[in-house]
């Protein structure tokens, strides 16, 4: 395939004001990422813009899975085969999720007790087997946060209600 061919023949393009309802999962951390891009988001010759899916087990493969959500996207929307790509997003409903559960028994896995704070910020919510596992494995927090506070806020900074399973 020449470097030149776009495969954006087989992509659904399109403007919306109505918001497209999928879900989405986020890592956790302690500050912003303040990437900026250098063309208009999504374009359909790369991988840009805000991502979400059509069905939640598809994020089981995701890798940092921390905090679990239903999102509305609108302006620009690219739809795939497993979910779309959007200009403009917002949460709607969000829980955090022990990751190990989650990756094990997708929604429905235990709730966290505790969120990890590890290096460069990085915040992994886990249940308490979950943490007791990562622990043996050399995986020890600089500090250990009540899960429902964290949720609380994470849920209070965007305005949105609890997810619920």
């Amino acid at each position: 395939m020449s470097a030149n061919v776009s495969l954006a023949r087989e992509l659904t393009v399109g403007a919306t004001t109505e918001p497209i309802v999928a879900w989405r999962a986020w890592a956790l951390t302690g500050h912003r990422d303040g990437t900026e891009l250098l063309h208009g988001a999504p374009n359909v010759d790369c991988s840009c813009g805000l991502h979400g899916t059509h069905d939640v087990e598809i994020l089981r493969r995701t890798r940092c899975p921390a905090v679990l959500g239903r999102v509305a996207f609108w302006g620009r929307v690219i739809e795939h085969e497993l979910g779309y790509r959007a200009q403009f997003g917002y949460p709607q409903r969000l829980t955090l999720v022990c990751q190990f559960c989650f990756w094990l028994w997708g929604p429905h896995g235990t709730r966290p007790a505790v969120v990890g704070w590890f290096q460069r910020d990085e915040l992994i919510p886990f249940c308490w087997p979950h943490l007791e596992q990562a622990q043996r494995y050399g995986m020890e927090p600089r500090r250990l946060l009540p899960a429902d506070e964290v949720d609380l806020r994470l849920r209070e900074t965007y305005a949105v209600d609890l997810l619920a399973f």
